[in-house]
């Protein structure tokens, strides 16, 4: 086996100026030298692509620059595993950055047990937020280094821990694991699908504590902005789009069933919440029709009637 082995960075950019220089310089001082920085610019208004072309020049050895018209951020990363030529796989984003070690540390920890991906920790950063706000804002496993040996135990622990961790950006994984597998496009919360895909059909995983990737917190970006209808339609297609890839796994699976709940759930309540909770009762019975293969027969009642089964759920808690 190649002892440094090639790692694939995919970087989707839009409209990061601000930001752009920090995040490529932190993958530039990485300690490992053998990767490929695979830019893809999503139809940045800015000066992004400028930025992008300035570097490409001084580094043309290690970055590629790929241009396209704006298609998102799933469509961005796809165009970037597209072009992948790595043993390896990592995601980063384009307003945030990562720690010298990276690449370093975890190649080593898939290299040591040949593993198919290894996992860490996130660090949140905002210029004049207080630290016990940012702390709240940390990705943080509460799972110990370890090693395991299957995908479906590890998304079984950090489910039950209250920790699991979707962000692509925290994890690197082994790219023969699943060629074919790429992101949902036109959708938010895009990680939800392709995490869990990843992680279930994984059978080595190495556990780090280490928080290597460093999140910026912003205004405006997609995970700070108020939800829409968009944010509800996104958990909706993940559960389906789940439900119909692992559907042998998730119906002996009470872990994966309890997600894909969540997720309608989740868009669920955006819906209620952006609707000013007026939603109808055909639209309610629209949902539990079409979701019903992914709900208890018990949520169908908090869909039906919320204040309701709000109201008496905490009378049980409380009794």
């Amino acid at each position: 086996m190649n002892d440094f082995p090639m790692v694939s960075i995919v970087l989707p950019i839009y409209n990061v100026e601000l930001y752009l220089e920090e995040c490529l310089d932190s993958v530039l001082n990485q300690t490992y030298k053998n990767y490929e920085l695979i830019a893809v610019n999503d139809g940045s208004t800015d000066s992004s692509r400028d930025i992008l072309i300035a570097y490409e020049k001084k580094f043309s050895e290690k970055l590629m620059v790929i241009e396209q018209e704006n298609k998102g951020l799933s469509a961005a990363r796809n165009t970037g595993l597209e072009h992948a030529n790595g043993t390896y796989i990592y995601f980063l984003d384009s307003d945030d950055w990562i720690l010298p070690d990276t690449l370093s540390s975890c190649v080593s920890s898939l290299r040591k047990n040949d593993a198919d991906l290894v996992v860490f920790n996130a660090k949140a950063f905002c210029d004049g937020m207080p630290e016990e706000h940012l702390k709240k804002l940390d990705y943080t496993r509460n799972l110990p280094n370890s090693a395991y040996k299957s995908g479906i135990k590890l998304f079984e622990d950090s489910r039950s821990v209250g920790t699991y961790i979707v962000q692509s950006c925290c994890y690197m994984y082994r790219k023969d694991v699943n060629r074919s597998l790429r992101f949902i496009e036109g959708i938010l919360h895009e990680d939800h699908f392709f995490t869990t895909v990843l992680f279930l059909g994984s059978n080595k995983i190495e556990v780090l504590e280490d928080r290597f990737f460093q999140r910026r917190i912003r205004q405006n970006s997609i995970t700070t902005s108020s939800a829409t209808m968009r944010h509800a339609k996104g958990y909706y297609i993940t559960a389906e789009a789940l439900h119909e890839q692992l559907f042998p796994i998730s119906k002996e699976n009470e872990e994966l069933c309890i997600y894909l709940n969540y997720l309608v759930q989740a868009g669920f309540k955006i819906e209620r919440k952006i609707s000013e909770k007026k939603i109808g009762i055909h639209r309610k019975i629209q949902l539990i029709i079409k979701y019903r293969k992914m709900m208890n027969v018990k949520d169908y009642s908090w869909i039906l009637f919320p204040e309701k089964y709000k109201k008496l759920k905490e009378t049980l808690s409380s009794s």
